[in-house]
């Protein structure tokens, strides 16, 4: 066959989708004035950044750019030969900026052909930026480099509706050597973060090599410059390094992923989803994922439980879903890739965030099932949850795979945790969405605190019975991210609070993420000053010493010694560092003028309930400052220094790995 034959049966053959692109980024480097820039040529002025809760981006929002506006925007750049492209548009994804919505931006990972990774080309890389390069190299993601606010180099001139490029190009030398200085700057800190080399996309696009480059394009959103260098350099990637993602197969099973669900007055239960394959038209049967498993369409025309799409609805023009208002058409069907609204009659509480299908007929439920719910095991598999043994918080899956796995010697195993079971105590976590419920456990999980229960959806009394249970109060947290408890729950809460009437756990509820942790945090350091300060505190503290070769008296022994750590104090036993577990003695006086304490760095002579040989005390011996059994559960609720902390965790590796008192220390953590 010939190539010419070759070339006509791809041109016929192949149809191409839109892209979807993920738009990422550290907060305030502009996403969301990026879109807003977007939106504004296609004659929607909405600003999304005054909508976003505390103007960061909550949740995956979706903006359609059709391909007449991107052919309008790229015909100004400045090319001899004005480049053609096949895509019907591009989809855009405005993913949230706090570093805490990994998963979401996981999430958006996984559905984005490309990602533009947006940087304040002035304050350079971030910690969310380098997590976004992290989570995009994992999904083996291309993505391109903005460098942002171009506008702030100092007396940079800015023409809006010119290429970046072309203003580049025309800025006084000077002006032009600062912000090769801040380019350079970014350069680096790719290297640095990541495998790649980055290059200005007007310099590296021809000799672009996907595996080691990135593009950089500079542009300033807020001015509305270079907005047509990025059409252009998303396109030519997209569709040269992303293309056999873009190809519709028709054969290929529907799926898309739930933005939003809601119910509409005199319209019923709606949901707002990303079509990221095939087409779906009306009356096509639904697969969705709920808090009790998957739900599915029976394929029975007469079976009253059938779930099946009423009507599909897609935004008018650029509007992006979330502002869309009234601005929606009805449509017999749609294809990849858009954003829609469905209408869909006896749909249960979809999981918001989570993978929706529309199976046929002849497709395999059984396996569908299995792929579903995987999502869920996802979350079970990463939720916090707390040894019985050691008391160390670490994921479930974790626990069961490494933790009490004796396969797994070397890569996580604990010898003495083979028999443990997992603690069914801690935060009762509940979230509007499945992304956020997944960035909730990951803070969590940073901040060693287990949970005990945790999926989407409005705060009930099963909650409030779960959080009663829990034992320690630095882990008695209700959360509730951008959901509210139902309204019966939500009344005695408010009552309890103008009452004054104590409530015995912390309920945080917010929109925010980075806030509901910010006050968890708070909370936990008020909690630990509280018991630090009570009466019932530990009698003892945690000391580490080192024998100074030097005795005074062999019975009692009277001997001098170096505080290394920590404080001793009269009462205390002085447990062996020899890997026997055992104790020397218990101190009887400090110093020579009755001193009941010694701190860190002093030198004293200390008279231990021993007889002092040389068999039973070495040069240079180090030992321990025991804490009591009972006040070793104390301990999580005190703040310890530095020198306490390394003190008491060899202490508990003592009582728990020599003498296997694996009560010993319950709750705390370093």
């Amino acid at each position: 066959m010939s190539d010419e034959a070759n070339d006509e049966m791809v041109d016929v053959e192949e149809t191409l989708r839109q892209p979807i692109v993920a738009v990422t980024g550290h907060v305030d480097h502009g996403k969301t004035s990026l879109l807003d820039l977007l939106r504004s040529i296609g004659g929607n002025k909405t600003n999304v950044m005054n909508r976003e809760a505390g103007g960061i981006t909550q949740e995956l929002g979706v903006t359609n750019v059709p391909s007449e506006l991107l052919v309008k925007a790229i015909q100004t750049m400045p090319f001899k030969d004005k480049p053609k492209f096949e895509s019907p548009g591009i989809i855009f994804l405005d993913t949230p900026g706090h570093e805490s919505f990994g998963s979401i931006r996981n999430r958006s990972g996984s559905v984005a052909d490309i990602a533009i990774l947006i940087v304040d080309i002035v304050e350079g890389f971030k910690p969310q930026t380098i997590q976004s390069i992290q989570i995009l190299e994992e999904n083996n993601i291309p993505f391109i480099i903005v460098g942002n606010k171009i506008d702030r180099v100092h007396r940079w001139e800015s023409k809006r509706g010119r290429s970046s490029w072309q203003s580049w190009n025309e800025q006084s030398q000077d002006v032009q050597k600062m912000a090769d200085d801040f380019y350079y700057k970014l350069l680096g800190q790719v290297a640095s973060h990541s495998k790649f080399n980055l290059a200005k996309y007007w310099e590296g696009i021809k000799t672009f090599d996907i595996k080691n480059d990135r593009l950089f394009v500079p542009m300033s959103a807020k001015e509305g410059e270079g907005l047509q260098d990025l059409l252009f350099v998303i396109l030519a990637m997209a569709e040269k390094f992303a293309r056999e993602d873009l190809i519709i197969h028709e054969q290929d099973m529907a799926e898309g992923y739930v933005l939003e669900s809601r119910e509409e007055i005199g319209v019923g239960k709606t949901i707002d989803i990303i079509l990221t394959k095939g087409t779906i038209r009306v009356g096509d049967s639904v697969a969705y994922n709920t808090n009790e498993g998957p739900v599915a369409d029976s394929f029975h025309g007469d079976d009253t439980s059938s779930v099946r799409i009423r009507s599909i609805r897609k935004p008018i023009g650029m509007t992006e879903m979330r502002d869309a208002g009234k601005r929606w058409e009805n449509v017999e069907s749609a294809s990849a890739a858009a954003g829609l609204k469905l209408v869909i009659p006896r749909m249960k509480e979809i999981h918001i965030g989570s993978k929706i299908f529309f199976p046929m007929p002849e497709d395999d439920l059984e396996s569908l099932f299995t792929e579903m719910k995987l999502e869920n095991k996802r979350i079970r598999d990463e939720a916090p949850i707390m040894c019985s043994i050691c008391h160390d918080v670490l994921s479930r899956k974790e626990f069961s795979t490494l933790h009490t796995n004796p396969n797994a010697v070397g890569k996580g195993f604990s010898q003495g945790c083979q028999t443990a079971r997992e603690v069914r105590e801690g935060a009762v976590v509940k979230a509007r969405t499945f992304g956020g419920l997944e960035a909730v456990l990951y803070e969590l999980k940073k901040r060693k605190i287990p949970i005990s229960h945790a999926e989407v959806g409005p705060v009930n009394k099963r909650d409030v019975r779960e959080i009663l249970a829990t034992g320690n109060d630095e882990h008695k947290f209700l959360i509730a991210l951008a959901v509210k408890g139902n309204v019966q729950v939500e009344n005695e809460l408010k009552e309890a609070a103008k009452s004054k009437k104590e409530v015995d756990f912390n309920y945080v509820q917010g929109d925010i993420l980075y806030q509901i942790m910010d006050q968890i945090d708070e909370l936990v350091e008020q909690i630990r000053e509280k018991a630090a300060n009570s009466d019932d505190g530990p009698v003892f503290r945690p000391a580490q010493i080192r024998y100074l070769n030097m005795s005074f008296k062999d019975k009692p022994a009277v001997f001098g010694v170096q505080v290394l750590k920590g404080q001793i104090r009269v009462g205390q036993e002085l447990l062996r560092d020899d890997g026997t577990g055992r104790v020397l003695g218990k101190i009887m006086s400090i110093g020579t003028e009755g001193e009941t304490v010694a701190h860190e760095g002093q030198q004293v002579p200390i008279q231990v309930n021993i007889r002092f040989s040389r068999s039973n005390i070495s040069d240079d011996e180090i030992f321990y400052g025991n804490v009591l059994e009972e006040d070793s559960k104390k301990m999580k609720q005190v703040s310890l220094s530095e020198s306490e902390t390394d003190a008491f965790i060899e202490i508990v590796k003592i009582h728990q790995e020599i003498l296997q008192e694996f009560s010993y220390g319950f709750g705390w953590k370093p």
